[in-house]
């Protein structure tokens, strides 16, 4: 329970999209749609995240990504941002950099490299779960979920505790 004046903890999400078709009804990467190994990577990760509070989710508009944070189900409202289709860790960062402080919990849905980036480089190599950090050090396959937590608001966030790191 947090103390009048003390700060809130915030939370982050990251996932990678499910898994995807190796290709698309055309030569454009952005319409590849999930495979059904990754529709079913999405309803359980889905499962899992549902048992946390998400405020808000940020969402690329590829298919593939639109299609995992459908199929995820959650009750929160939901952004689908162009800008985010294949963007790098500072992209993904000046994004969050902009939600309100009120969002304590936010689920970003993205590709790689961007995210896999995004989760190493925020990590605090001291207070994060040492499993977590060795689950996504060399491998951060699709439909993977990691959780950070920080404290000092969205647009200050530059390291944050990872405490979980999951391969669905």
């Amino acid at each position: 329970m947090a103390v009048r004046g003390e700060p809130k903890a915030h939370r982050l999400y990251l996932m990678r999209h499910a898994d995807a078709l190796s290709t698309g009804p055309d030569p454009r990467d952005f319409a590849r749609a999930l495979s059904p190994k990754g529709r079913r990577q999405a309803r359980d990760a889905g499962v899992l995240l549902g048992k946390q509070r998400v405020d808000l989710v940020l969402s690329s508009s590829a298919s593939r990504a639109r299609q995992t944070t459908e199929l995820l189900g959650l009750s929160c409202p939901v952004r689908y941002l162009d800008r985010l289709y294949n963007a790098g860790s500072r992209q993904l960062l000046s994004e969050l950099s902009g939600v309100d402080d009120q969002v304590l919990t936010v689920l970003l849905v993205g590709h790689a490299p961007g995210v896999p980036a995004l989760a190493s480089n925020l990590a605090d190599r001291q207070h994060s779960n040492p499993e977590a950090m060795d689950r996504i050090r060399y491998n951060f396959p699709p439909a993977t979920v990691v959780g950070l937590e920080f404290y000092n608001g969205w647009s200050a966030l530059a390291e944050a505790r990872l405490f979980t790191a999951l391969h669905l």
